[in-house]
Parts: structure tokens; C-alpha cells; sequence
């Protein structure tokens, strides 16, 4: 395993871009958006599974070239897991945001500190 102190590790969404030239990539953001307005349309719960193959390409060598295959399936399950939980909302293309797009901002600034009563 990889000591994280020691390396920099590259980030995997990096990874997923390069994968197929960006095919991989565009099918998930797809697949995330059909997936969100369908759980959005029908109130049902759905999953969107990513399956990374990693293997060695048969060089004879150590450390050579791996062959990544990148496999997903989206589907609507049944029943419950016991899956952590996060709380999104759609918006009107299906995209993914912690912020209910409903819901105005407010515009919220700092208040002063002793320092700039002072000054």
C-alpha cells in the first residue's frame, strides 16, 4: 500500500477523465443525470455502480504498462442498505448540488471584529 506521507497520489477523478479519452467519464455524467431526474421523477431509490479492472499488460517486465477497463451499470434497486447518507438536490438538468436550487441565498457578510472597530 501506499504510503500518502511520502507520495503524492494522483486524484481519481483525473484518472477517470483519461480513461477512454473521455468516453468513461461522459458515460457516467450521463448516466448521474438519468439517474438523478429518474429518482427525482419516480421518489425511488437508484445506484450508479463503477467497476475499474486494473491488469498487467504481459510485457515480462515489473512495474510496466497496466490496462484499465472501466465498467458501469445504473440501476433502480429494492430494499434498504445501510450506506452512509448524503442529502442532494436536482436541478432542472439533473445535475447534482448540495444547495436546494429552490432556496434563495442570502447574502451573508462577515461581522467586524474588535480589530476593525478599533481602526
Amino acid at each position: 500500500m501506499l504510503n500518502l506521507d511520502d507520495e503524492q497520489v494522483r486524484p481519481f477523478a483525473a484518472v477517470l477523465a483519461d480513461l477512454a479519452a473521455g468516453k468513461v467519464h461522459a458515460r457516467l455524467t450521463e448516466q448521474l443525470a438519468d439517474l438523478t431526474a429518474a429518482v427525482s421523477t419516480t421518489g425511488k431509490k437508484g445506484t450508479l455502480t463503477i467497476q475499474l479492472e486494473v491488469k498487467p499488460v504481459k510485457t515480462g517486465q515489473t512495474n510496466g504498462p497496466l490496462q484499465v477497463t472501466a465498467k458501469s451499470v445504473c440501476k433502480a434497486p429494492e430494499g434498504e442498505d445501510a450506506a452512509p447518507v448524503t442529502i442532494f438536490f436536482a436541478d432542472e438538468t439533473g445535475n447534482l448540488t448540495r444547495d436546494d436550487p429552490n432556496q434563495p441565498q442570502l447574502p451573508l457578510r462577515g461581522l467586524p471584529t474588535r480589530k476593525d472597530a478599533t481602526a
